[in-house]
């Protein structure tokens, strides 16, 4: 094997510009695919971050039923049992407590719906950020009676802070809803449709709103690694009591999951394009390279070197051609995706305005892991495994008097 390595690798240097222009075309080909793998990445988790600290959370417990009928019948009651186990299942960060329900959000002549949220203050600014959305006041204590409310249904309400607002809705088993609270703040979220139908109480006060006491419609819960929600949840659901479910962000936000799948679908698309124009260039080296050796393979064969031993030359060549563009690749990306990583681009102006609207931070971030290096690594790999057959079939067909008349 080391006297086949040593043949291929000479052979690689007898024309060296056939071989550096094809080990550059897969060096190109490895470099971009990289860069792309880690800029989209890094540009779902930016967004599923900020999806699951401001409303899901990487997993929710529930009441059974609440996820299909989101009604405040199917509430919990947050007892020390459910404290003790969340506090105890390793990969777990931080948790809190919610009432999500409606009501009708009225002042003087006019009502409009409203999404009511219970939160307790401060577990939520540290999950979600909340207070970084006050435009104006201040946000809420734990204990407070006020009510944080969305800027575009202020607007809409003719309302500002300290003014009067009347909700009323249905509460726990069909009772009424109805309280009176004064605007304690003004939330400013950069989509309006948020702006418009928002609004949140202590989780004390939506308690007595609703007449829901102690209990939550869910347990927000934030895990140290995302790649490790599926076991914590998988732990979770052998220790809660009976009658409670588990479910995962993308279980919630199954839209922002067809979307990403989406995406990931059109890139793998925009990949396989890029490696058959790649793959194609090589087996026209290949089929060139194989033409232009066929009276010295002929020679070869005529002199006593068997087939078989050719065949291995032959494949060898192929993969150090494989192996030079993908180390090449790999050394040219992984400096540049690791500064990337390290160091995200902040964006500004026009293109910060865009991120605002769609409610995502205006970064641009990069992913660094093993799997965008190893998988164009092994498509590069399957890809000279396929081209390799030819000079297979080449060599099996070659007949030594018509190599030698060649």
């Amino acid at each position: 094997m080391k006297t086949y390595l040593k043949l291929a690798w000479r052979n690689l240097w007898r024309n060296k510009r056939r071989t550096l222009i094809t080990v550059s075309s897969i060096l190109f080909g490895v470099f971009f695919v990289v860069m792309m793998t880690s800029l989209q990445q890094g540009s779902f988790e930016n967004m599923i971050d900020n999806m699951v600290r401001f409303y899901s959370g990487y997993i929710q417990i529930q009441e059974d039923g609440f996820f299909e009928n989101r009604s405040l019948n199917n509430s919990l009651k947050f007892t020390n049992e459910i404290e003790d186990i969340i506090n105890n299942t390793e990969g777990i960060t931080q948790y809190t407590q919610r009432i999500e329900s409606f009501a009708l959000a009225s002042t003087g002549d006019k009502s409009f719906g409203a999404a009511i949220f219970g939160i307790l203050p401060p577990e939520e600014d540290q999950i979600s950020g909340l207070s970084k959305k006050v435009s104006q006041g201040e946000y809420i204590a734990s204990g407070s009676k006020g009510i944080m409310i969305g800027k575009g249904l202020a607007d809409n309400l003719g309302i500002g802070l300290n003014d009067t607002l009347i909700l009323l809705g249905q509460g726990y088993h069909g009772v009424t809803a109805a309280g009176k609270y004064h605007v304690a703040a003004l939330l400013n979220f950069p989509i309006n449709d948020m702006n418009n139908k928002l609004a949140y109480l202590d989780m004390e006060a939506c308690r007595e709103l609703y007449d829901l006491p102690g209990r939550s419609t869910s347990i927000v819960i934030m895990v140290k690694k995302p790649n490790d929600v599926n076991s914590i949840i998988s732990n979770l659901q052998t220790k809660v009591p009976e009658g409670l479910m588990v479910y995962s962000w993308e279980e919630i936000q199954a839209e922002l999951m067809s979307l990403i799948s989406g995406k990931k679908a059109s890139s793998k698309i925009i990949k396989a394009i890029l490696f058959m124009v790649i793959g194609f260039g090589i087996w026209g080296t290949i089929i060139m390279l194989m033409a232009e050796r066929k009276r010295e393979l002929g020679i070869m064969v005529a002199v006593g070197v068997r087939k078989i031993r050719l065949i291995w030359i032959v494949a060898i060549e192929s993969f150090l051609i494989g192996i030079l563009g993908i180390v090449f690749g790999f050394l040219l990306s992984f400096p540049l995706v690791y500064y990337l990583y390290s160091n995200p681009i902040h964006v500004t102006g026009k293109v910060a305005e865009t991120y605002a609207q769609m409610g995502f931070e205006p970064v641009i971030k990069f992913a660094l892991h093993p799997d965008i290096f190893s998988s164009p690594a092994i498509t590069v790999f399957a890809l000279f495994a396929i081209i390799t057959l030819y000079p297979v079939w080449f060599i099996k067909k070659l007949k030594t008097a018509e190599a030698l008349r060649s």
